[in-house]
């Protein structure tokens, strides 16, 4: 019984580190709403909201997956800040 309690004890600490690992390719999974968020800004500056439009951005930006997506999404919201700035 002495040498099976600590060999217990560890397999119990042990055993949140368990699923660390599958918790990354379950993100993996998921959707990509990302362009989701991208059309409804798009959307949004075509009728000329432009503060919508910069909210639906940073949504996108927060959701993105990848450095290319990254990249246009970006471009994008600067050129809705600078819509902003210019109407003030």
């Amino acid at each position: 019984m002495g040498k099976l309690l600590p060999a217990f004890l560890v397999a119990l600490l042990a055993l949140p580190l368990w699923g660390c690992g599958a918790h990354d390719t379950r993100i993996e999974r998921g959707p990509n709403i990302s362009w989701d968020y991208v059309e409804q800004g798009r959307e949004y500056r075509d009728q000329g909201r432009f503060e919508l439009a910069r909210q639906s951005y940073a949504l996108a930006l927060s959701t993105c997956r990848n450095d290319e997506d990254l990249a246009i999404i970006k471009r994008e919201l600067a050129s809705v800040e600078l819509e902003i700035r210019t109407m003030r």
